[in-house]
């Protein structure tokens, strides 16, 4: 297991450097990437490192291709990555006391989270995501509700009472 997890970390890790050094623009290019540098990858382990590292695409040289999220320019503030995140995955959050619980895809948590601790929103103190499972802590109910208010812009739905 632990063999498994040092291979998905250098892996991951190459994949970052390949995404700075060249313009690839799709999955199969980034997996015929991988395996130029030494790395055994299909396309979907690739589309698992993309969610899991928050790759984003980005516009460059008139072409839009892969990204570190810390490459892309903060010129819009963190909540960009906040908001490309719900463009490209259904999201719903419910308070919870001082808490948002917000539901995602299976995967796709880890993003998520990352996306909400790098949007500055000041309301957040705190997250942690499991697999499609994203807690966000804030210090009142009253804090968690107009963090929900606030999500809604970015185009997370609000989860309506059963």
């Amino acid at each position: 297991m632990r063999e498994t997890v040092t291979r998905k970390h250098h892996r991951q890790q190459a994949l970052v450097r390949l995404v700075r050094q060249q313009r690839l623009s799709t999955q199969e290019e980034l997996v015929r990437a991988l395996k130029t540098a030494g790395y055994a990858a299909t396309q979907a382990t690739v589309s698992r490192d993309i969610v899991e590292l928050g790759l984003l695409k980005v516009a460059r040289d008139g072409a839009h291709v892969y990204a570190p999220p810390s490459a892309v320019s903060q010129a819009g503030g963190g909540t960009d990555r906040l908001r490309r995140f719900s463009e490209d995955y259904p999201v719903e959050a419910a308070v919870a006391a001082n808490m948002v619980v917000l539901r995602s895809s299976p995967g796709t948590a880890n993003a998520l989270g990352a996306a909400l601790d790098a949007s500055g929103l000041a309301e957040i103190l705190g997250t942690l995501a499991g697999d499609d499972t994203v807690f966000v802590a804030t210090a009142t109910e009253r804090h968690a509700r107009s963090l929900l208010t606030r999500l809604t812009a970015f185009g997370i739905a609000r989860k309506e009472k059963a």
